[in-house]
This record gives C-alpha cells, sequence and structure tokens, in this order.
C-alpha cells in the first residue's frame, strides 16, 4: 500500500504548488471562539463539522482563515484588522473574523443558508423558503467576506478555498476584484437535480456565483452530474467531459468528486492505548448496559433520527430477546432551534423517545437514552470504541464524518456500522452494513444482524473500513484539492 499522507506531505506540496501564493480559507464557523466566563475570557474549540478539517490543514500549511466571528469576546481580542493567532496554546495560522449585524446574521445563516439553501438540497421533503430580505442579506454577506479576503492579500496573488453552501457567491465576487486569483470551492452537502433547483428564484445567480472558481469540489459524482445539468439548463455554458468542465463568460471550471478525508492518524493517536470499559457510560450518563448502541448527530431533520427510533422500535417488535439487553445512546447536538423545521423535528424526537421508552422500558432499564447536548469529541471516541453498533441513518448527506470516525474507533470485533446508502460516505465505506432508512423492516434486520454478526466477520469488515480510511486521509484529500484548483483545465 502506498505510504499515508501526512500533514508533512501537504505543507511541502501546498509550499511547491502554489508558488508563494498566500492560502487563504473562506468558511462561515470559525473553528475557535472567545467567549466571556466568570474566569475572564477563554477560548471554546467548535465542535465537530467541516471547519474541524479545515483546521487541520491550515494548521499543517499555515495561511488564513476567514471565518464569521460567533463568539461574545471575539472583538476584544484580535488586532485592528480583525485578526487573531491560533490553536492558542501552538499558534500554526491566522484567522480573521467577519462581524457582522444580528439582523444580517437572522438573514444569510439562519433564513438564507439553512430555510433555502438547505432544504433546497437535500432530498428530505422539507419545503424551502424563499424571501427577498434573506437572499439581500445573503449576498451582503458574501461581499464582506470578499472585502475581507481581499484586504488580506498581497496583491493580485493568490489561494482562496472557500467552503459550502454559505459562500456561494464568493468566487465571481473575488474574481471581479482580483482576477488572477486561484479559487477553489468545496461543496460539502448534495447538489439537487434540475427539476427541484429550478423553483429557486436566484438559481442563475447561485450557479453564476459558483462559476467564478477554477475548480468545485462535490463528495459523490451524481452531484457532479446534476450541478453540471443545472448550469446547461440556466446559463449559457460550454461542457468538456475530459476532464469536466464548464466554460462561463471565458473562464473555465473544473468539477468533480473529490470525497473528503478524515485525520485517521489523529483519531488513532486520541485513542492511544485508551481502554474504556462499561463503567465510563454508567459514570457519564447513570445507566448499564450488555449491548450498546450509539448514535451522534446535530438534530436535523436530513439525519433520518425519526426512522432512526422507528428501526429500533421495530427491531424489539421483532426480536423481543433483546429487551433489557440493548441499549440506545442516542447524543444529539442542539442546532437552529429556533427554525420551525427544527423545533418540529425535536418535538417529533422527543415524542418517539418516550413512547419507546414507555413500551418496552423494564424496571430501570430504557431501551432509549437520549442526551440532547454537545459532548466533548474525545469523549465520543470513547464511546464509539464500547459500542456495539453505530447508527447513520441521513436520508440524504453529503458525507458523514460520524460513520468515518466510529469505523476508526471501534473495537474491530465488535462493532458494526449500521449506515445509510443515501450518506456520501457510502460510496466508500462498502464494509459497512449499508441500509435505507426508509425501510424500517428491512433495517431492522440489519440491525439484528450487526449486533449478531461473527466476530471474524466483524472483524475483516472493520480492518477493510479502516485501511480504506487510512490510505483516502484529510491530507490526500487537502493535496487533490489544491492540486484540481492549481491545474488548468487540459492538463493533468
Amino acid at each position: 500500500m502506498a505510504a499515508l499522507k501526512t500533514p508533512k506531505d501537504l505543507t511541502s506540496f501546498v509550499k511547491e504548488s502554489l508558488e508563494g501564493r498566500k492560502f487563504i480559507v473562506a468558511i462561515q464557523r470559525e473553528a475557535y471562539l472567545h467567549m466571556k466566563t466568570a474566569q475572564g475570557i477563554v477560548v471554546e474549540k467548535a465542535a465537530g463539522g467541516a471547519h474541524s478539517l479545515l483546521d487541520g490543514i491550515l494548521q499543517a500549511t499555515g495561511g488564513v482563515m476567514v471565518a464569521l466571528g460567533s463568539g461574545d469576546a471575539d472583538q476584544e481580542v484580535v488586532d485592528s484588522k480583525n485578526r487573531i493567532k491560533v490553536p492558542p496554546e501552538h499558534p500554526k495560522y491566522t484567522l480573521k473574523r467577519v462581524f457582522i449585524k444580528k439582523k444580517e446574521l437572522e438573514g444569510f445563516y439562519y433564513g438564507f443558508a439553512n430555510q433555502t439553501l438547505w432544504p433546497l438540497c437535500h432530498a428530505v421533503f422539507v419545503k424551502p423558503m424563499f424571501h427577498n430580505s434573506w437572499w439581500q442579506d445573503y449576498v451582503a454577506v458574501n461581499q464582506k467576506f470578499a472585502d475581507a479576503i481581499v484586504e488580506e492579500l498581497d496583491g493580485d496573488e493568490g489561494f482562496v478555498w472557500v467552503n459550502d453552501y454559505h459562500l456561494a457567491l464568493l468566487p465571481t465576487m473575488l474574481r471581479r476584484m482580483k482576477p488572477k486569483l486561484k479559487i477553489g470551492v468545496f461543496w460539502h452537502i448534495p447538489w439537487p437535480t434540475y427539476e427541484i433547483y429550478r423553483i429557486c428564484p436566484w438559481r442563475k445567480d447561485i450557479v453564476a456565483g459558483l462559476l467564478g472558481a477554477d475548480f468545485i469540489g462535490f463528495h459523490r459524482g451524481y452531484h457532479v452530474d446534476n450541478f453540471v445539468e443545472c448550469t446547461r439548463r440556466d446559463l449559457e455554458v460550454m461542457v468538456d467531459s475530459e476532464p469536466r468542465s464548464i466554460t462561463y463568460k471565458d473562464h473555465v471550471t473544473k468539477v468533480a468528486n473529490v470525497p473528503a478525508g478524515i485525520d485517521y492518524t489523529e483519531i488513532m493517536e486520541e485513542m492511544g492505548n485508551k481502554q474504556p470499559t462499561k463503567k465510563l457510560i454508567e459514570e457519564d450518563f447513570n445507566f448499564t448496559y450488555d449491548l450498546l448502541g450509539i448514535g451522534v448527530d446535530r438534530v436535523d431533520y436530513t439525519k433520518g433520527i425519526p426512522e432512526r427510533l422507528k428501526i429500533i422500535e421495530r427491531f424489539f417488535d421483532k426480536y423481543p430477546e433483546f429487551i433489557g439487553k440493548f441499549t440506545y445512546l442516542m447524543i444529539g447536538a442542539p442546532s437552529r432551534v429556533h427554525i420551525p423545521a427544527y423545533k418540529a423535528i425535536n418535538h417529533e424526537i422527543d415524542d418517539l423517545v418516550e413512547r419507546i421508552n414507555w413500551k418496552y422500558g423494564k424496571g430501570t432499564w430504557l431501551p432509549i437514552q437520549y442526551v440532547n447536548k454537545i459532548v466533548p469529541r474525545e469523549k465520543i471516541f470513547l464511546y464509539y470504541h464500547l459500542a456495539d453498533v453505530c447508527m447513520v441513518t441521513s436520508l440524504d448527506d453529503g458525507m458523514n464524518l460520524v460513520a468515518k470516525e466510529y469505523a476508526i474507533c471501534n473495537k474491530s470485533d465488535k462493532g458494526m456500522l449500521l449506515l445509510s446508502k443515501f450518506t456520501g460516505a457510502a460510496k466508500d465505506m462498502k464494509s459497512a452494513m449499508l441500509i435505507n432508512p426508509y425501510d424500517i423492516e428491512g433495517s431492522a434486520i440489519a440491525l439484528y444482524h450487526a449486533l449478531t454478526l461473527d466476530s471474524k466477520e466483524k472483524e475483516k469488515r472493520n480492518n477493510d473500513l479502516k485501511t480504506v480510511l487510512a490510505k483516502n486521509n484529510i491530507y490526500q484529500w487537502g493535496i487533490q484539492f489544491v492540486q484540481d484548483t492549481m491545474t488548468e483545465s487540459g492538463q493533468q
């Protein structure tokens, strides 16, 4: 097997290929927040998500992360250009914060990004909402990111990595201001079919905004196909097939699927030689178990949490011998709680947990242990190691990092990953037990098989997963993304 890519490999590759260009990452959510406490200002590291991947890449390469300031003490610690060095204990790159008004945050983030684009791009039957005021805030905040990035650039040269659906207009804004920039976009969420996408009033502006980039990466091949079709139907473009590229207004944008990797080595080092026991769960959550299932999600309607609970309910119906033996630990981080669709999913989850626990609970034993809060990542890794099964039941997902983290952390001859076919992760994690979360009956049977599978078969499957994840790690992903952005169309 080829040697695994390391932070040093990424650092040297970026240094060589960027040819002196300044390396800038634009992302909505900052990796570090400064918060006021009774003991003074403290630094918090944001939990999970794409920003932690890009934090890892920036720690390896240096450069600048441009992100919204969201900590209540963020403005008190930055310099005159809103910058601070991070991580605080061993600074390796610059965090440049963009500060916006509360009304702009409402329209840009809670409005257009998460009630227009998010449901538009995820095929989960939640109707997107379209408000012109949200769109205006989205445009304004994208422009503020463009202005902040240009302020950081020395001259016209630079490499900008634009992250995700919050900043779709940024590539073309930057291209107008600095024509010689190299710009790559990674779109973490799915891209919808044209039949869905066409309902968006600003659909042409969004794809035109993205086509200011030199390269756009998606997780899955069909996301690329959908995007190309949307540009073809709405704009006057020329499409080439090898390599895949779109020419719009004399500018060429390459498009490809480059699924995100994960920092395999960092997680293995975090686990170290730790050997957590059942006592950890008893101490942290005050319950005991024979067999443990786990799920870790942001509480979101795309994650298939109600479907998962119905699968567990059907599992107990079909296999009553597991009543009193199998406990499901569901860790759900609160998310966007004042958006109506999120309020509704929280109520639905609470009702299902209550119903299932009332239906099957015996004495002090409950089938579902629901923890509705953010839990530290290093703790979650230990819970993964203890869990007999992890359930990832997304109804539509760009990737899904939980699936990858569990596969790295679990005990190979004990754990089993039950993974939705509708995640990006399913494409390269074929040794997991793949399910259709809408198929409650079939998924309940799969859960039974996951819990009763021979330990040698589990070990073989899990070792296959670990090999794939080690090879296609975050540094390999970063190298591929930078290479695709820097290489002119027609060159390889």
